[in-house]
């Protein structure tokens, strides 16, 4: 290409002139995709599911044998048809030095745009854990499928032996199915994935704050406010038309003080998968909720449940960040369902147990756990009756993992049990958006 033809004696110097602007113009190299072998694993697997909902990669092919094969595909035809829309299956290992650093959502999401075939995906992986999101199918989200999150449940997120990740992984994969299957009908929407893997070659690349968590809201909320605010008006009034004649139905509320969705000791794939779901909960929540007293603490709690989520990815040192997330999640649903303007502190044995009840001294907890625990201790309705029958003691207390194993919540330093997750008072949203670099 002669396009310069004033100086064709230089044509050496003016590509390098080029390369070199190019290369210390910023964002030049950030606005180049991916290369093309970022893709190969997503495009192979996709092409497989075209020919066969069930993929089994060659290095799994031990974990599942010719007749649960079978087994499954007959599943996966009968989900499909029950459904209404395609079902895939894939089998296969996710390290973390994958396209999608280890994590099966984030996989079956860039699988899903890759293919830009919809409907319901369920992946096992090398250590037998499931996910699974459906994407455009007509049945209720993944609210109806809470419960597949207990380890006894046959259709778990995790197997029973972890030691034996792949013992009746065929059963577990068919009830997976099943569950989605038997969901309530409703009309088909897209998941959302609420952080995106480190992009292709920017893995390891040590980056500063992001200008959201470290500068205020107010830029953001100038900027992007009005447009969000004709969006969750013109989408309000879309929801009050579908319901017209009766209250928008709030989600179930929960016992006064009993349990939530909780664990004593939770893995970090479970507190990733239930901060997911609680953020969506409360988002649904604020485009529809009409509490006015209760919508301020929300919106915050909201702000900064999200920045948690979002930074801790899967840092097993940000685990307590992850469980914040999820109590402020849902300290913001209660702030609206209940039109609160500060909802209870959460119950101090376990936050995820949800909102306290009453307070009331511990004693068996005092001994170790006293200087972290406020005298007397909020606790939830469950926690209250187990102590008055003598059997609260530290067993009872969530136990978060960490690099070095699950410890008690009690003994983790930071910003949770310097404020005792909220139960020291109007402080505790304040202290933490501090905490996160937010004034």
């Amino acid at each position: 290409m002669r396009r310069l033809p004033v100086v064709p004696r230089f044509p050496a110097v003016l590509a390098a002139l080029v390369l070199s602007s190019l290369a210390v113009v910023p964002g030049a190299a950030a606005a180049d995709e991916p290369p093309p072998h970022a893709y190969h694993r997503l495009d192979r697997v996709g092409a497989a599911l075209a020919e066969d909902p069930l993929f089994v990669d060659p290095d799994l092919a031990q974990a599942l044998g010719a007749p649960d094969r079978a087994r499954l595909r007959a599943a996966v035809a009968g989900t499909a048809r029950r459904l209404g829309a395609p079902a895939y299956v894939v089998v296969m290992p996710n390290p973390s030095q994958s396209e999608s650093q280890g994590r099966d959502d984030a996989f079956l999401f860039m699988l899903h745009d890759r293919s830009r075939r919809d409907g319901l995906y369920v992946m096992a992986d090398s250590h037998g854990h499931l996910e699974s999101e459906a994407f455009n199918v007509p049945r209720r989200g993944r609210s109806s499928l809470d419960d597949l999150d207990e380890e006894d449940e046959p259709g778990a997120a995790t197997p029973a032996d972890s030691e034996r990740p792949f013992d009746g992984l065929a059963d577990r994969i068919v009830r997976r199915l099943d569950r989605h299957a038997a969901a309530p009908s409703a009309s088909p929407t897209m998941p959302r994935l609420y952080s995106s893997p480190d992009p292709f070659g920017q893995e390891n690349t040590l980056r500063p704050d992001e200008p959201e968590i470290t500068a205020p809201l107010l830029t953001g909320l100038l900027l992007a406010g009005p447009a969000g605010a004709a969006i969750l008006y013109w989408l309000g009034l879309g929801v009050l038309a579908l319901r017209r004649g009766g209250r928008p139905r709030s989600p179930s509320r929960q016992r006064a003080g009993g349990h939530a969705e909780a664990r004593t000791r939770p893995s970090m794939h479970w507190l990733r998968r239930h901060g997911a779901k609680d953020l969506e909960g409360l988002r649904r929540l604020l485009t529809t909720a009409d509490g006015e007293q209760g919508r301020d603490y929300a919106v915050s709690a909201y702000d900064a449940a999200q920045i948690l989520y979002d930074d801790a990815k899967d840092d097993e040192s940000k685990a307590a960040d992850l469980v914040g997330a999820i109590v402020l999640a849902r300290q913001g649903r209660i702030a609206l369902t209940r039109d609160v303007a500060s909802p209870p502190s959460p119950c101090l044995v376990n936050p995820l147990h949800g909102g306290s009840v009453v307070r009331r001294r511990v004693r068996k907890l005092e001994k170790k756990h006293g200087g972290a625990l406020p005298r007397p201790c909020p606790l939830c309705a469950n926690c209250r009756d187990l102590d008055e029958r003598q059997g609260l003691d530290e067993r009872r207390l969530l136990q978060i993992p960490g690099p070095d194993g699950h410890r008690p919540h009690t003994l983790v330093p930071g910003v949770w049990r310097d404020t005792a997750w909220g139960a020291h008072g109007k402080t505790f949203l304040p202290r933490v958006m501090r905490y996160l670099g937010v004034d």
